[in-house]
């Protein structure tokens, strides 16, 4: 009786420990470049500050402190994901951002998909 007991808490154990795993190495996970889209819903106040806040999701005030706080630089430079409410910013130069939150891969898997969306629009209105 007490092997299944063990057996039993040591399958609860790993089954912690893989699930911990996911969430500890995102960058281990396929990123969908489809769910992601400019952080920016709508226009930038010439006031600045919190105005700003109504370009960007509400829920990326949550995710602040990886912008700075500065809804200005997310609305600009940043790539939300509704789906897994997930925020990157693409800082023109940054090469690495946020190891864990694999912004270097993201944002230039966006910039390569962007890029060969808007060249196969040209290919569809040149013809």
């Amino acid at each position: 009786m007490s092997v299944v007991v063990y057996g039993k808490r040591l399958l609860v154990l790993l089954s912690v420990f893989f699930a911990s795993a996911v969430q500890a190495f995102p960058c281990d996970q396929p990123i969908v470049i489809s769910n992601w889209k400019s952080c920016q819903v709508g226009e930038l106040s010439d006031k600045g500050g919190d105005a700003d806040w109504q370009a960007v999701p509400e829920w990326t005030r949550d995710k602040a402190v990886y912008f700075g706080h500065d809804p200005r630089a997310l609305a600009n430079h940043g790539l939300c994901n509704a789906k897994f409410r997930r925020v990157a910013l693409c800082w023109p130069g940054w090469q690495i951002g946020d190891p864990d939150e694999c912004s270097f891969l993201l944002c230039s898997g966006y910039v390569t998909a962007s890029s060969a969306a808007e060249e196969r629009k040209e290919m569809l209105e040149g013809n």
